[in-house]
């Protein structure tokens, strides 16, 4: 099956450790062993701004690490489609859905969630 419809069929769900995402709050996309950032989040007062450091490839398992005040929690996942699928405690859930749905924070879309489309120019 695609990596894109697992994406469609995922919940949003609340990331155990994580009761809120408020201004300062931070999340990084990272290889599972931490070591290279693929996007970098913060939520200020507007919602979130996210800057992308290097292209997702669907399939690809990451880590991603929550860190709000102090407190630090590591999830697991994997690239999807525009997305990244959490592995949770209580299931797999959509990062994008769980931030809009559950955090009330909704994704910009310039922000490339994946492979980034090729800059294809017309002779």
């Amino acid at each position: 099956m695609p990596a894109w419809i697992l994406t469609l069929a995922l919940l949003a769900l609340p990331l155990p450790g994580v009761p809120t995402l408020g201004p300062g709050a931070e999340i990084r996309v990272t290889t599972p062993d931490l070591r290279v950032v693929y996007l970098a989040i913060r939520v200020t007062e507007q919602g979130i701004a996210a800057r992308p450091a290097r292209p997702l490839v669907p399939g690809q398992p990451v880590a991603v690490v929550v860190r709000v005040g102090r407190r630090v929690e590591v999830f697991s996942g994997r690239a999807g489609e525009g997305d990244v699928v959490l592995f949770l405690p209580q299931g797999r859930a959509s990062l994008i859905r769980t931030l809009r749905e559950v955090y009330g924070l909704p994704w910009p879309k310039e922000v490339p969630l994946g492979p980034r489309p090729h800059n294809r120019r017309r002779p």
